[in-house]
C-alpha cells in the first residue's frame, strides 16, 4: 500500500513542476476497485494530457481498509501532509465517517460518487418487476462488480436475487447454479463483451443454457459486437450502451468513446474536466489545504479556504451526464441523518431481445434518467419453468422403447422419452397454466420410502430437497408422506392391488368327448353292446315262441334274428333312430327292454357329463380371491421388492402380529372375567403372514416388467402377481395370455404433490378440478385402457362356445364310419361280380333247361356246387363260388316234384305259397 501510495506522490510532484496550476483532489475507493481504477486513471490521465489544459490534477488514491481504522487515518494524514488536498472524490460503498468529519472540520471538499453499476442494477430490478419475477440469479465478472451488487442489494429488490462472482477460483459458480434448487426463474450476467464469450461458454459446458427467454446479458461497455454467440441466444434478452449519447452528453470526441470507453473511465474524465473548467475561471480558486493530524486533532493552514471552496464547487458546471444532489446518509448508528454532496451519472442504456432473422435486434425498452421508457406497449414474462419429478411405472409414465429389441428410444439431446398417462397430465396441466418443465426421474428409489434417519428418497426425497417443484406420478397419498409434501386433488380416484395369472393352457384335443368317460366305462358299454347281442341270438334260436321256431304264429314275414342281426339291433339301439323290430318271444323282449333302459341311463349320463365338462372346463379358474391364493399351495406369487405392495403386505402382518400380542396379554392377564376369552379359535385370520412368507420364499422382482414376465412364462397357471390394479388392468388389455384374478383390494387415489406451502398448490388444484369438469381424466383413462384391444385377442372357449378342436372327433367318427361304409361296398361290388363270373361258368358247361322256374335253378345250382366240391377235393382244384339262390329267382312256379337221385323232394306248403306269391304264381300248396 505505501509503494502506491508513494506512486501516486511522485505524478502528482511530477504534474506539478510542469504545470503551474494543479487542483489537489485524493480519491477514496476500495480493496477491490484499486486495479481496475488504476487502469481507468491511467487512460484519463492521458486523455486529459492530449486536451493541453492549464490546469492540471495532483491526484492521490486513498484504499480504505474496512478492518482497519487507524491505518485509514494514518494513510489519509500522510496525503494531507506531503501532498495536500482540495476536495476529496469518495467512490468507495459506504461512507467513511471518520475520514468525512475530519474533511469537514478541516474545509476540504467532499463529494461522494455514485456506484458504477447503480444504473444498471437499477434498471434490471425496474426491468424484472416489469416480467413479474420472483427470483433472479445474478453472475458478475469480478468481485468489484459484486461487491457494488452487495451493496445495492442492501437497498433491497423485490424479488430473491442470488449474486455469484464468475471469477471465483474456490466456488465454480456453474456447478453452483446447477445444484440450485428451485431453479431461479430469471439469470443475468454482468460484463464486459470480452469477458461475456468466456462465461457463457462455461455456462453452456454446463448444459444451463436450456432456455434462452430466461437469460439477460447485461453488457458493462459498448462492445456488445464482439459477442460470439447471438445465434444461440436467440430469443434472450440484452442491454448496451449508448455510447454516443453518454459523448454527445459529455461532448467529448467520438473517437475515444468508440474504443477503449468504460463507463467508469467516461464518469472520471467528465468529472475531472468540469473540475478543470470550474478551475481555470474562477478568481478564487482553492490550491489545496496542507496540514499535520494525527486521526483526532489537525491545525490548517488558512481557515478561510474551507469558505472560498464551497463557494468554488457550488459554481461547477456539470455536463448533462453527471449530475449533483444532496443526499441523506445516516453515518452511523445512533446520530442524527446529514446532507452530503452525491453526484451521479445519467446512462442510457437500450433492452432488446436476440433474433436470427437478418441479425436484427428488436428493442423493447430505453433507459435513462431513472425510468424505463417502453418501446412496445408490454414486456411479456417468460414463460414459467419447473421441474416436474416422476417415476418409471406404466402405464402412468414410462420410457419409449423399441417394439422388437426392448431399446431405449431417444431424443435429439439424447435423452429418453418419456410417455403415459402422467406424461399427457402434465402436458395439458402446462398449456392450461402456461408454463415449460423438465421431467426428473428420481437418482433414488422410486416414489418414495423413508429410511431410519427420516430422509426420503424416490419422488417424495426430491420433492422435499428442492431438486423438483412438482410431483405428477403414481403417487398414492399416506399419512406419511403428507407430514412432509402437500397433496393435491387427486387425479385418478381410487387404485389399488389385484392379482394377474395367466390364462391356463388348455391341451385341446379332437377326441375330447371321449374323456367325458373313463377308458373302463368305455369298455364296459361295449362288453355289455356284445353280450347282449349274443343273449338276443341265443335267446330267439332257442326260445319256442321266437319267430323262427313258432312260424304257425307269425305269419307274415318277420325278422330273423341271427347273430349279425343281434350285434346290428344292439347297436342301433344307442341312437334315436332305434334297434329295429324286436324279438318277439318274451324273454327276448325282456332282455331288450333292460337293454334299453341301459341304453337311455348311459346317454343320458353321457350327455350330462359332456355339457358339464365343457362348461367347467370353460369356467374354471384356479383361484378367486386372495384368500384362496393365500389357502393353496400350488400357486406361487410375488410382489415388486421394496414396492408399495410389498410395504401393504408387511405392515398387514405387522398389524396382525401387533393384535395378537394385544390379545394374549389381555386374554392372560384377565382374573375376573377369564372365561369370556376361553374360545376355541383365535378370532382373527392370521393369512397376512403366511402370504408374506410365500412372497419372501418366491422371490420378490426388480420391477413390474419382471412379475408380468415370470406370470406369461407360466402357462400352466402356476404363478401369481400381486401389483398395481391400474397397471394390470393395463397390460391385461396388451397380452392375451393375462388375467385379472379377484377384486381389486386395498384402495387409494392418486394425486399430484408439491412442496409444503407451495404457491403452486391452490394454482395447480383448480386446474385438476377444472380438467375434472372437462372430462379430460376420462378420456386419458379410455386411451390407456382401452378395452377395444382385447378384440384383437383370439377368443376363448367361454367367449365362441365349443370349439371344433373340443368335438371334433364326433366328425372324425362320422367320416370314418363313411369311409368304412365306400370300403364296404366296394367289397360288395367285387364280391357279386366274382360270384356273376362264377354262374355264368357253370351255365356254360351245363345249361338250364328251358322250362326250368327259379326253384329249380336253384336246387339245380345247389347240386352243381356240391358236386363240383367233391370234384375239386378229388381233383385239387378250387371249388366254384357259393351263389345266393336269390339271384336265380325266376317268375314261373316249381314243378310238383323233383328227382334228385332216389329221392324225391317236396317243399311245404307255407314256404311255397311265399314264393310262389313272390313269383306272381299261384299257390300250388305240397306234392308228393
Amino acid at each position: 500500500m505505501m509503494g502506491r501510495l508513494t506512486f501516486w506522490l511522485v505524478l502528482s510532484l511530477r504534474l506539478a513542476l510542469v504545470i503551474g496550476a494543479e487542483l489537489r483532489i485524493t480519491f477514496w475507493i476500495e480493496p477491490v476497485q484499486r486495479a481496475e481504477f488504476e487502469t481507468d486513471m491511467a487512460a484519463v490521465q492521458k486523455e486529459l494530457d492530449a486536451m493541453h489544459l492549464d490546469t492540471v490534477i495532483a491526484d492521490s488514491v486513498l484504499v480504505l481498509d474496512p478492518n482497519d481504522e487507524a491505518q485509514n487515518m494514518q494513510n489519509f494524514c500522510e496525503i494531507l501532509n506531503s501532498i495536500g488536498c482540495a476536495l476529496v472524490l469518495d467512490f468507495s460503498y459506504s461512507t467513511w465517517p471518520a475520514g468525512y468529519r475530519l474533511t469537514q472540520a478541516q474545509g476540504i471538499g467532499y463529494i461522494r460518487v455514485d456506484r458504477l453499476l447503480r444504473s444498471y442494477l437499477e434498471m434490471f430490478g425496474v426491468f424484472m418487476r416489469q416480467k413479474r419475477a420472483n427470483n433472479v440469479a445474478m453472475i458478475f465478472q469480478n468481485p468489484r462488480d459484486l461487491r457494488e451488487a452487495v451493496h445495492h442489494l442492501l437497498q433491497g429488490y423485490v424479488f430473491r436475487t442470488l449474486l455469484l462472482d464468475a471469477s471465483s477460483k474456490e466456488v465454480d459458480f456453474v456447478e453452483r447454479l446447477a445444484a440450485l434448487r428451485p431453479s431461479p426463474t430469471y439469470y443475468a450476467i454482468f460484463a464486459r463483451g470480452s469477458a461475456m464469450n468466456n462465461i457463457f461458454e462455461r455456462l453452456q459446458r454446463g448444459r444451463l443454457f436450456q432456455r434462452p427467454r430466461e437469460w439477460h446479458f447485461v453488457f458493462l461497455d459498448t462492445r456488445e459486437r464482439v459477442f460470439k454467440y447471438k445465434r444461440q441466444a436467440q430469443y434472450a434478452t440484452r442491454f448496451t450502451l449508448n455510447a454516443r449519447a453518454i459523448c454527445r452528453s459529455m461532448q467529448m470526441r467520438d473517437l475515444y468513446c468508440g474504443s477503449g470507453f468504460t463507463l467508469q473511465r467516461a464518469l472520471l474524465l467528465d468529472v475531472l474536466r468540469s473540475l478543470i473548467d470550474a478551475a481555470q475561471v474562477s478568481p478564487e480558486f482553492p490550491g489545496g489545504t496542507f496540514l499535520e493530524c494525527n486521526g483526532t486533532e489537525s491545525n490548517t493552514q488558512d481557515d478561510d479556504s474551507a469558505e472560498l471552496y464551497v463557494q468554488w464547487l457550488n459554481n461547477v458546471h456539470w455536463s448533462n451526464f453527471v449530475e449533483q444532489q444532496m443526499q441523506t446518509q445516516q453515518l452511523e448508528q445512533g446520530q442524527e441523518p446529514i446532507e452530503i454532496p452525491f453526484l451521479n451519472f445519467v446512462a442510457n442504456i437500450s433492452a432488446g431481445y436476440y433474433s436470427n432473422e437478418h441479425e436484427a435486434k428488436t428493442d423493447l425498452a430505453m433507459w435513462g434518467a431513472r425510468e424505463l421508457r417502453l418501446l412496445n406497449e408490454t414486456i411479456s414474462p417468460a414463460r414459467r419453468f419447473f421441474r416436474i419429478g416422476t417415476a418409471e411405472s406404466v402405464p402412468w409414465s414410462y420410457f419409449r422403447r423399441k417394439p422388437n429389441t426392448g431399446e431405449l428410444v431417444l431424443n435429439r439431446q439424447g435423452k429418453p422419452v418419456w410417455e403415459g398417462y402422467c406424461i399427457d397430465f402434465m402436458k395439458r396441466l402446462s398449456e392450461k397454466l402456461n408454463f415449460d418443465y423438465e421431467i426428473v426421474a428420481p437418482q433414488k428409489g422410486h416414489m418414495g420410502e423413508r429410511n431410519e434417519l427420516g430422509e426420503w428418497d424416490g419422488v417424495i426425497g426430491d420433492l422435499v430437497s428442492g431438486e423438483t417443484d412438482i410431483a405428477i406420478a403414481a403417487l398414492k397419498m399416506y399419512s406419511e408422506r403428507e407430514e412432509v409434501v402437500d397433496f393435491l386433488p387427486p387425479y385418478y380416484e381410487q387404485t389399488g392391488i389385484s392379482i394377474v395369472m395367466r390364462k391356463p393352457m388348455r391341451r385341446t384335443s379332437l377326441f375330447k368327448f371321449m374323456t367325458v368317460l373313463r377308458v373302463e366305462v368305455w369298455l364296459s358299454i361295449v362288453a355289455a353292446l356284445i353280450g347282449t347281442a349274443f343273449m338276443i341270438w341265443f335267446m330267439d334260436k332257442y326260445s319256442p315262441y321266437s319267430s323262427r321256431n313258432n312260424r304257425d304264429a307269425y305269419p307274415y314275414e318277420c325278422r330273423e334274428f341271427t347273430l349279425r342281426e343281434s350285434f346290428w339291433f344292439a347297436l342301433t339301439s344307442f341312437t334315436p333312430q332305434g334297434g329295429g323290430e324286436a324279438p318277439k318271444a318274451v324273454s327276448g323282449r325282456l332282455l331288450v327292454a333292460a337293454y334299453w333302459l341301459f341304453v337311455v341311463l348311459m346317454l343320458a349320463t353321457f350327455t350330462a357329463n359332456l355339457a358339464a365338462f365343457l362348461t367347467v372346463e370353460r369356467m374354471q379358474t384356479p383361484v378367486q380371491s386372495l384368500d384362496q391364493l393365500a389357502r393353496q399351495s400350488r400357486i406361487n406369487y410375488t410382489v415388486i421388492k421394496g414396492s408399495d405392495t410389498h410395504q401393504y403386505f408387511m405392515n398387514m402382518k405387522f398389524a396382525e402380529d401387533t393384535l395378537y400380542r394385544m390379545w394374549k396379554e389381555l386374554a392372560l392377564n384377565a382374573s375376573k372375567d377369564f372365561s369370556r376369552f376361553r374360545i376355541w379359535d383365535y378370532p382373527i385370520k392370521e393369512q397376512y403372514g403366511h402370504i408374506l412368507l410365500a412372497i419372501n420364499n418366491s422371490q420378490p422382482v426388480h420391477d413390474a416388467r419382471e412379475g408380468f414376465a415370470n406370470v406369461d412364462a407360466h402357462g400352466n397357471a402356476d404363478y401369481a402377481f400381486i401389483h398395481d390394479s391400474a397397471e394390470i388392468k393395463y397390460e391385461v388389455t396388451l397380452n392375451c395370455n393375462l388375467t385379472e384374478v379377484g377384486e381389486v383390494f386395498a384402495e387409494q387415489p392418486y394425486a399430484v404433490a408439491v412442496q409444503q406451502g407451495s404457491h403452486l398448490g391452490d394454482e395447480i388444484s383448480f386446474s385438476i378440478l377444472e380438467l375434472q369438469k372437462e372430462r379430460f381424466f376420462e378420456q386419458l383413462k379410455g386411451k390407456y385402457w382401452n378395452q377395444s384391444r382385447l378384440h384383437s385377442c383370439p377368443l376363448s372357449e367361454d367367449q365362441e362356445g365349443i370349439t371344433l378342436e373340443s368335438l371334433g372327433g364326433v366328425f372324425i367318427a362320422t367320416l370314418f364310419g363313411l369311409i368304412l361304409a365306400m370300403v364296404t361296398l366296394a367289397f360288395e361290388v367285387m364280391y357279386y361280380q366274382k360270384k356273376q363270373k362264377a354262374l355264368n361258368l357253370i351255365t356254360k358247361v351245363q345249361p338250364f333247361p328251358a322250362d326250368a322256374d327259379t326253384l329249380s335253378k336253384l336246387v339245380w345250382l345247389q347240386t352243381a356246387k356240391r358236386t363240383a366240391q367233391e370234384k375239386a377235393k378229388d381233383k385239387k382244384v378250387t371249388p366254384p363260388p357259393s351263389f345266393d339262390a336269390a339271384t336265380l329267382r325266376g317268375k314261373q312256379a316249381p314243378p310238383a316234384s323233383i328227382v334228385l337221385g332216389d329221392g324225391t323232394f317236396k317243399p311245404r306248403q307255407g314256404l311255397l305259397s311265399r314264393r310262389a306269391r313272390d313269383a306272381n304264381q299261384p299257390n300250388v300248396g305240397y306234392m308228393e
